[in-house]
């Protein structure tokens, strides 16, 4: 699987031609369809789970990061992270009798998911634990999102022995002037120090959170972080692009606009980076994960046996999602729904009912039959199409006449291939997995949400 850009047919026309906007699917149908859920309760599905994904949503940053597209809470008054964990416990508590099954992955997001004091993560885990079927050791995936530039070895020592044995780090560049114009500074040489004290702890696998396109960003600077980060040799790297969306995002209205990179250069950036990260070894896994040959995400890829859900990619996929916490989105085999995005809101429906669920959707059955359709294409890189005819009562080439010509370009420039028996993603095609993806949205093609969705590349 490691090979250059230029062996797997990338050029800087064909990313051009696909860049534009487009919806990440962690989801199908996407968030932005959601809508007042009336008399319908999606989360009776979780009855039925048999193993559950476990999310919760910890707002609170210490310093506001100007990329940022996070639902967060700036603030240094801690009290305030208090009583918003007993509102998550008491919304947990909300499900106890709604969900049996066992917890087979447990995460912490953000938000800075470690502004919580050593004392509170303890108390947060082991009530959890008194709530729903917490499974831990390797039968389990408990990761947690951290900000290096409030990370200690104290804190890794709490969380490893709760169980945890997966962190992300954000790193974003280690450019100083880049992380001043987006107002995130943290040394390379502390994330070296936290790297090498969690794989002294037992961490199996720590992952790297990148973007490229950011502010006062070139080639030649993206390349020096990225030489820098393959000294330390995560095990996992996540390679976003800035999506810049001063409409949606107030931070980042503090972002210059004359200092991001233009079009051209951000893919120029993408085209070295993908060099230099498949030269050094690392596995393409889709869209823009990356992992060691050895780390269990990329086992799971060449066995095909990839998951997503709303954190991306994953190796334990479950029957179920419970999201705890503001804007938490949570997924049963019924449907979806989600909490209130604002704090105030949150607290106050929490105080009042016990959730505060405030939107969702209903699945039909064709919403499943395009929902597995799009989770095969983006985590096994094939659809095949006999199972399509079985799950559908039609064959393929039936159901989806209407989409045959937006499949066109794709197959014309060699990103999908096609025969009798199925549909299949090519090499270059995995950079493309949200082009592919949205020639099957019934919706993105029909009455429009409103929503500014960011760009592919």
């Amino acid at each position: 699987m490691a090979q250059t850009t230029e062996g797997a047919g990338l050029s800087a026309k064909l990313l051009s031609r696909y860049a534009g906007p487009c919806p990440r699917y962690t989801s199908y149908p996407t968030a932005d369809r959601f809508a007042p859920l009336g008399d319908a309760e999606p989360w009776r599905g979780l009855a039925e789970a048999r193993s559950l994904s476990l999310y919760i949503h910890i707002p609170f940053c210490r310093s506001l990061c100007y990329f940022c597209a996070c639902n967060k809470v700036i603030t240094q008054q801690y009290g305030l992270a208090a009583s918003y964990l007993e509102q998550v416990l008491q919304e947990a508590r909300w499900y106890r009798q709604r969900v049996q099954a066992p917890v087979v992955q447990l995460h912490l997001g953000g938000g800075t998911p470690t502004f919580l004091s050593d004392a509170d993560l303890r108390r947060l885990i082991g009530e959890l634990g008194q709530i729903f079927d917490l499974r831990g050791g390797d039968a389990a995936e408990y990761s947690i999102e951290a900000d290096p530039r409030g990370l200690d070895v104290d804190t890794l020592d709490t969380l490893r022995a709760l169980g945890f044995n997966r962190l992300s780090l954000g790193i974003q560049d280690f450019n100083g002037a880049v992380q001043h114009a987006v107002n995130r500074v943290c040394s390379a040489e502390s994330v070296a120090q936290l790297t090498e004290a969690a794989r002294a702890r037992g961490f199996t696998s720590i992952s790297y959170d990148l973007i490229y396109g950011l502010p006062q960003q070139t080639v030649a600077s993206l390349e020096r972080t990225l030489e820098r980060v393959l000294e330390l040799a995560p095990d996992r790297i996540a390679l976003y692009h800035y999506a810049h969306l001063p409409h949606r995002f107030k931070a980042q209205r503090l972002i210059d606009t004359d200092r991001i990179p233009a079009p051209q250069e951000t893919i120029a950036m993408q085209l070295a980076a993908v060099s230099r990260l498949v030269g050094a070894g690392y596995e393409f896994l889709g869209m823009d994960h990356f992992a060691r040959p050895g780390d269990a995400l990329a086992v799971a890829a060449r066995a095909g046996r990839l998951a997503r859900n709303f954190q991306g990619y994953t190796l334990m996929p479950a029957d179920a999602l419970v999201g705890l916490g503001a804007s938490a989105i949570s997924y049963s085999g019924d449907g979806y729904w989600q909490n209130a995005h604002r704090l105030k809101d949150y607290a106050a429906a929490i105080a009042a009912r016990g959730t505060a669920v405030n939107r969702g959707w209903l699945l039909d059955d064709d919403d499943r039959l395009r929902q597995w359709l799009i989770a095969e294409l983006m985590c096994r890189l094939r659809l095949d199409k006999g199972e399509f005819a079985r799950r559908a009562g039609r064959p393929f080439d039936d159901y989806f006449h209407a989409e045959r010509g937006r499949l066109q370009p794709l197959l014309a420039d060699g990103l999908l291939v096609e025969d009798a028996t199925s549909l299949n993603v090519t090499e270059r095609g995995r950079w493309f997995l949200r082009n592919a993806a949205a020639a099957f949205d019934r919706y993105l093609h029909g009455a429009p949400s409103g929503a500014r969705y960011s760009r592919v590349l």
